[in-house]
C-alpha cells in the first residue's frame, strides 16, 4: 500500500479554479500556498514556554489559491466551512464579540460563521511593525475528513500575507 502524494494536481487546480471565478483572473495568474498539517504527540503548546515538543508534519494539509485583490479587500471562500469573509486591509481588528468595535469600522460582510477569526487574526498580527496595502481573493481547502480536528494550519493563512506584502519572515 503505498501513499498518495498530497497535494494533488487536480486538488491544486480546482481551488485555482474557484479564485478564478470570484476574481475574474486567470488560472495562470493565482498563486498556490500549501501547508501540511502539523501534529504535536508531544509537548503541545509548551513551546510557548520554552520547553521541547516533538512535532512533525503529515501528508495532508490546507491549500491556499489566491490572487492580489486591486483594493484594500480580503475575500476568502472555504471548502469545508459556509459563508465568505470578507474584510479590509486597514479597518482595525477588534475580537468578534467585542463591544468595543465602533459601527463606522466594519466591513459589508456576508459572513455567516466564525472561520474567518482565523483570516483576521493573521492579519492582526502581520500588521504589527508593517505595512498592509492591498489584500487577497482566496479559497482555502483542507484535507477531506481532517475538519476542525485541530491540527495546526494556520501558516497557509500567513504565508500569502508574507509573499504578497514583503512582510520579512521572522
Amino acid at each position: 500500500m503505498g501513499a498518495s502524494s498530497w497535494p494533488s494536481a487536480t486538488e491544486i487546480l480546482d481551488a485555482k479554479t474557484k479564485v478564478s471565478e470570484m476574481s475574474g483572473r486567470e488560472v495562470e495568474d493565482l498563486k498556490v500556498v500549501v501547508s501540511p498539517y502539523r501534529i504535536c504527540p508531544l509537548g503541545a503548546h509548551i513551546d510557548h514556554q520554552g520547553g521541547v515538543v516533538s512535532a512533525m508534519t503529515i501528508n495532508k494539509g490546507i491549500i491556499l489559491a489566491f490572487v492580489s485583490s486591486f483594493d484594500t479587500q480580503i475575500v476568502l471562500r472555504s471548502g469545508q466551512f459556509s459563508g465568505e469573509v470578507k474584510f479590509r486591509v486597514d479597518e482595525e481588528q477588534y475580537p468578534r464579540k467585542s463591544k468595543i468595535v465602533p459601527e463606522s469600522n466594519l466591513s459589508n460582510s456576508s459572513e455567516d460563521s466564525n472561520w474567518g477569526c482565523y483570516a483576521r487574526g493573521a492579519l492582526y498580527a502581520l500588521k504589527k511593525g508593517n505595512q498592509i496595502k492591498k489584500g487577497i481573493i482566496g479559497f482555502i481547502s483542507g484535507s477531506e475528513g481532517l475538519d476542525s480536528s485541530g491540527l495546526s494550519s494556520s501558516a497557509a493563512v500567513e504565508l500569502p500575507i508574507y509573499w504578497l506584502w514583503k512582510v520579512p519572515i521572522t
